[in-house]
């Protein structure tokens, strides 16, 4: 689940702009990783000033007065072999805050954690009012100091769960004289209008990699627990790469992005016969931006039949009154 974090009052309060930025609206990607294969981009700067939320796109990838981009990773082993945050442009590193955990803040508890809910951040001015903050790092990684310059992908830290965070992910933010700007839309009026052609801030290579998805999987697998839940699947705790014969239960689960109100999706698990032995028909009945589920069937003392087991996902949307599948997907298991 993407939490909310309260503002700030260090962001409005740096010095004074001491030096003009080339290019300044242009920013390259601020992450070293491979969008759709070990990070993805999930959540934009929230456009509805309402208590609802609205991305760049009229989608639901945000949430209420979300200030910036996240960037996550698909896996917590990931985040600890490490993925380097890149300085968006050139400037000077005008604040830096370390020493947090990298542990969901629901360990440590909301009311502890809120004042430092960006975790480990470095903020970089670029002139002219520009600044971009980057968000949650982790701990012990940040490698820049105040006052220090730098350019536009120099590596500033690496990729955590700090502060106010549930799984591994950078968030990256840009403001103009201390308003948040959205790199993706930055002149999206309060009206609803979807930004899908508008001009961004993000530079040509940036545009190639940071690409809008309306719907998108974020991690799934295969356990024989009956209690298996989101942090587990984040965390990879009773994910099997095989399952035994005997296994207790046999489940399949999943996290995705981008379902609406009346979407409609499937779970099911597929035995190596061909035949259904788990299935769940649901409708999203409210506004999200990430969902959890999963499918899966007891074992009561059942063995289960050697081969390839399938799981599979499909999400529905109905459009001018046709039932369309807009996302899919399939991963298998063996029983030995």
């Amino acid at each position: 689940m993407f939490v909310r974090f309260l503002p700030f009052v260090f962001l409005l309060l740096f010095g004074g702009e001491t030096f003009a930025r080339q290019n300044a609206e242009l920013f390259e990607v601020p992450i070293d990783c491979k969008f759709g294969i070990n990070c993805d981009l999930v959540l934009f700067v929230d456009h509805d000033k309402s208590t609802k939320w609205r991305d760049f796109q009229c989608g639901n990838l945000s949430y209420n007065n979300h200030q910036g981009t996240d960037i996550r990773l698909r896996s917590i082993q990931l985040m600890q072999r490490g993925v380097d945050v890149l300085a968006a442009a050139n400037g000077r590193v005008t604040k830096i805050r370390r020493g947090l955990p990298d542990i969901s803040f629901k360990a440590i508890g909301h009311d502890i954690i809120v004042r430092r809910g960006l975790g480990n951040v470095v903020v970089i001015d670029h002139g002219n009012g520009w600044r971009t903050i980057y968000a949650h790092l982790k701990n012990a990684s940040i490698r820049v100091a105040a006052g220090q310059k730098v350019k536009a992908g120099n590596v500033l830290g690496q990729v955590g769960m700090s502060g106010l965070s549930e799984f591994p992910h950078l968030h990256f933010a840009v403001q103009r004289r201390g308003k948040v700007i959205d790199p993706f839309s930055p002149k999206t009026s309060d009206k609803k209008k979807c930004a899908i052609k508008q001009k961004t801030l993000w530079s040509a290579n940036a545009r190639a990699q940071l690409r809008y998805k309306k719907a998108f999987v974020l991690q799934s697998g295969f356990s024989d627990s009956a209690k298996f839940n989101r942090v587990a699947l984040t965390y990879g705790l009773d994910i099997k790469d095989r399952m035994e014969r005997k296994s207790p239960n046999f489940v399949f689960a999943i996290e995705f992005g981008g379902g609406k109100p009346g979407d409609e999706y499937e779970m099911s698990l597929v035995s190596p016969s061909a035949k259904i032995i788990a299935l769940s028909k649901k409708k999203i009945s409210r506004i999200t931006n990430i969902k959890f589920d999963f499918v899966g069937r007891k074992g009561y003392g059942r063995i289960w039949p050697k081969g390839i087991y399938k799981g599979r996902f499909e999400l529905f949307r109905i459009k001018n009154g046709i039932r369309r599948k807009i996302l899919e997907t399939e991963r298998t298991i063996k029983v030995p």
